[in-house]
């Protein structure tokens, strides 16, 4: 940091207390990254209450502390990239898989890849009238991956529990930030085996081949819908998404709503009621479910099947400039059955509006 601790200390009271600026923003104003922003409130004294915002940094056991969440109730989960937050307010249930990265839970679902977290603390900030606790999370260049918020339902001897148990011997304000690493997207459609390529998509049995697919055949994500056999991927115009939640929330059909970075894929599933454009954020705006989407910065929105064991499975996808997915909307269901039939059917209402669909 070129900073002093002091500049970002003042900095931050400036910017989030006078103008409301959230934490992302300025640490970004200030050109550092959001980790580095915390780390600059290490070491203060509780009892200091001139001190606005004050972190703890976490032991880097990441797992054993996502399996204690539960512990902690009713909280809100918190991921984003870029361009979308997606937020649902639940309950953690333990943990499952190989490497205990897996919640399943009814409320917050999520699939953690804890090789990309490298960062976490407590953050306590004290507000005009409250003072709101969180468990946050971060990647190698100090980018928000995952955020757990307290909320008057939670229990808040489990979140003093939890920080007494994981916090760490290291409480200088240091920290080692990684510069960004710029991936290589492939952008040239030169040797690609086409017909190779299209069979394997049509002998796909289960969604999550995808990605092992475009690997195989050296294809960025946009390449493969480009590629896609004849029927399999529609690109559609910015508005596609906007239209079809709205319809979705009036028809009550329940979707599934897919938001990720490099570290969790947090899902929500079930119905939504609000739908709500503040240009340039298009937003859901549920009592248990929000998400905040950069519509703006959205630049290529497909509808995408593939097929499964239990029939062709149809998705709303959509990618930033450099062509990374922003967020991905599917019809409710579990493996083992097929899509919903009035997800499908409403997708395909929307295609056959000619005005609609970019050819």
């Amino acid at each position: 940091m070129t900073l002093s601790i002091q500049e970002i200390q003042q900095g931050f009271i400036n910017q989030r207390f006078k103008n409301k600026v959230r934490h992302r923003d300025v640490a970004h104003s200030m050109g550092i990254s959001e980790a580095e922003l915390l780390v600059a409130h290490l070491g203060i004294d509780p009892a200091n209450k001139d001190i606005k915002l004050r972190a703890v940094r976490l032991d880097s056991d990441w797992a054993s502390i996502i399996a204690e969440i539960h512990t902690l109730g009713e909280v809100m989960a918190l991921t984003r990239n870029e361009f979308c937050v997606h937020e649902k307010v639940g309950q953690y249930s333990q943990p499952t898989g190989k490497n205990l990265d897996l919640l399943l839970g009814k409320e917050i679902d999520l699939r953690i890849f804890y090789k990309e977290w490298a960062h976490g603390f407590a953050v306590i900030e004290n507000k005009l009238f409250d003072c709101q606790r969180s468990l946050q999370f971060f990647d190698y260049q100090g980018n928000a991956l995952h955020k757990i918020i307290i909320t008057e339902n939670s229990n808040i001897y489990a979140y003093d529990n939890i920080i007494e148990k994981y916090q760490s011997k290291d409480q200088s304000p240091t920290i080692e930030i990684q510069a960004s690493q710029l991936k290589n997207y492939p952008v040239i459609d030169v040797n690609i085996d086409l017909l190779g390529f299209q069979k394997d998509w049509l002998g796909m049995s289960d969604t999550h081949q995808f990605y092992d697919l475009i690997q195989q055949y050296k294809l960025s994500r946009i390449q493969a819908l480009r590629f896609a056999p004849e029927g399999h991927a529609q690109r559609v115009p910015l508005q596609f998404t906007r239209q079809l939640l709205r319809k979705v929330a009036v028809r009550r059909i329940p979707i599934m709503v897919f938001v990720a970075n490099r570290g969790v894929i947090q899902i929500h599933t079930g119905p939504i009621s609000r739908v709500v454009m503040m240009d340039p954020w298009l937003n859901i705006l549920d009592k248990s479910f929000n998400l905040h989407l950069r519509e703006d910065n959205i630049y290529d929105t497909w509808v995408v099947r593939k097929p499964t064991d239990d029939g062709i499975v149809t998705s709303l996808e959509l990618f930033d400039g450099k062509g990374q997915a922003i967020a991905m909307f599917f019809g409710e269901r579990k493996p083992g059955n097929p899509e919903l039939g009035t997800w499908r059917e409403m997708i395909q209402e929307f295609l056959d509006k000619e005005e609609l669909c970019i050819q």
